[in-house]
């Protein structure tokens, strides 16, 4: 079995097993499909282990990755509002994945899409005959966006206990929970609010991003223009600027700046097509917002570790803002593309037989021991194949993007290089000292597996010194991370778990060392 039919089937092995653990969030539709995906993979290497690549492999294509890919393409349509491509896009998807509520999902967006035109009368129709069957998410969902659209809020809360059960909002942890919880907020009772919101908070009960949502709205009813502003920014940057705007306002309009946030909401309102804010912004400027002076001191205390837990987020979540400049990321990508865009000209060229690193640079201990020292620095900018070049930079693009970010561009720069540059020497050690059959290497994991140590030790510095949660949180990510690519290196004879593991060391102690410098200060709260 070659190369790549190797690393195809434990990605999809690991990847089922990730979805199918007890703790995933994953659809069951989706649990359904990595658990039949097992047992073919189980299946045909027992019986035909021949085809254990192309039948395994082709299910979990069929099954998995491409219904996970398009699942999140219309996350990203609905979260930015496009209602009207989301629901033809959901209308289509439905025949990938029938299940989960999908088959009627269309119909939820097509009514959102009319709302936001300002056809609430054609929109509410849909809504109405959606909420039909209340016992499924589904319709559950229809009937929060039917009073959302209409901002009847109290409405909701009305019908919301009357007919929801604790077992039915645990099951809603999207929708349905988010608008319940902002209703009592907009009908003046922020302390169920802040009460509920923290309990899914201690709890670990909801989806990071909408609990996200959540907290941003509490900020923003009890005044606190910065913390919404930073959450705007970066743990919510997916959401429209409309949707920033609007929140931004309201956290203006509860901190006493009435004037300018009436302006604000005002030209808004004027800008935009999106009817559902035109309508948000009318409900706001027509209605008081939550009393703050029932507060408790309790509240008020919640409010601030919320507050606390925002600013935290925001500098030690994986996530980089899109905004972010990361030129030394780009420029490491585009040189790794295009030396190996040159490989594969060379190579139809001379011939697949004929094609060697040796001339490229590869890096071959004998030779560098004879003074050809520039190997280390080449073979990291050098790759086997498509496969070996995408995931490489894959990897890049996450990791590197957030380490730049966090160190500051040349300091991520000289990390880079000398976990890049590292690995390689380390390899080149072994191989002189134990190896007795002469190999080349190549490719950028050492110098990638040190940003995986880079961003270990900026959260492990977050976590112990600074007390910060949620560094802790993506520590254990990294451990997680760490622990993986050791599976995959045993279990797999052409990667350098020498080059790997070298170059993990080599960024975490190097990360320690440049965090022990003036550095990058990470998200603060912005000045008013």
């Amino acid at each position: 079995m070659d190369f790549t039919s190797i690393v195809f089937i434990q990605i999809a092995i690991f990847s089922c097993l990730a979805i199918v653990f007890p703790t995933s969030r994953s659809s069951s539709s989706i649990k359904i499909s990595a658990a039949i995906v097992l047992i073919l993979l189980s299946t045909s290497f027992y019986f035909r282990p021949d085809l254990m690549a192309k039948v395994g492999l082709g299910a979990w294509v069929v099954a998995i990755l491409v219904p996970i890919l398009l699942m999140r393409q219309l996350e990203s349509l609905v979260i930015n509002s496009q209602y009207t491509a989301a629901s033809r896009f959901a209308k289509w998807l439905r025949w990938v994945v029938p299940t989960d509520g999908m088959w009627s999902y269309h119909r939820l967006l097509k009514g959102l899409s009319l709302a936001q035109t300002g056809q609430l009368e054609a929109a509410g129709e849909i809504f109405a005959r959606s909420r039909s069957s209340e016992r499924t998410e589904i319709g559950r969902s229809a009937t929060a966006l039917l009073y959302r659209s209409t901002d009847r809020w109290q409405e909701y809360i009305d019908w919301g206990q009357q007919r929801l059960t604790p077992e039915q909002l645990q099951l809603d942890r999207s929708t349905t929970l988010v608008y319940y919880l902002r209703a009592f907020a907009e009908t003046g009772d922020l302390r169920r609010c802040i009460a509920e919101v923290a309990k899914l908070d201690r709890d670990r009960q909801l989806n990071t991003q909408y609990l996200n949502l959540l907290k941003m709205y509490i900020l923003a009813y009890c005044g606190r223009v910065d913390a919404v502003i930073l959450a705007c920014q970066s743990l919510l940057s997916m959401y429209p600027t409309e949707v920033h705007q609007f929140w931004i306002g309201t956290a203006e309009l509860a901190a006493g700046k009435h004037d300018p946030a009436k302006k604000e909401l005002r030209q808004l309102k004027q800008a935009t097509a999106d009817s559902c804010i035109q309508q948000d912004i009318a409900w706001r400027l027509s209605q008081p917002l939550p009393n703050l002076d029932k507060l408790t001191s309790y509240d008020w205390e919640t409010v601030a570790q919320m507050e606390t837990t925002v600013i935290q987020d925001a500098g030690y979540s994986s996530v980089t803002p899109n905004d972010a400049p990361t030129p030394v990321t780009n420029v490491i990508i585009a040189i790794n593309v295009l030396v190996f865009c040159a490989e594969l000209f060379w190579q139809s060229r001379i011939g697949d037989k004929d094609f060697t690193f040796i001339p490229w640079g590869g890096l071959a201990a004998t030779l560098v021991v004879t003074g050809q020292w520039w190997r280390i620095i080449t073979a990291n900018f050098l790759h086997m194949g498509i496969l070996h070049l995408g995931m490489n930079m894959l990897a890049l693009l996450y990791l590197g993007k957030f380490v730049e970010y966090r160190l500051g561009t040349w300091k991520y720069l000289f990390a880079y290089l000398v976990a890049g540059l590292g690995s390689m020497a380390v390899i080149t050690y072994i191989d002189i000292r134990w190896m007795t059959v002469p190999h080349i290497t190549v490719g950028a994991s050492g110098a990638i597996m040190g940003m995986l140590g880079a961003m270990g030790a900026i959260h492990l510095r977050g976590w112990r010194q600074a007390k910060v949660a949620a560094a802790g949180r993506q520590f254990q990510a990294v451990l997680f991370s760490v622990g993986f690519q050791l599976v995959f290196d045993l279990t797999n004879g052409h990667t350098s778990i020498v080059g790997h593991f070298s170059g993990l060391i080599i960024g975490f102690l190097v990360g320690l060392m440049l965090l022990g410098l003036p550095t990058k200060e990470l998200p603060r709260l912005p000045s008013s």
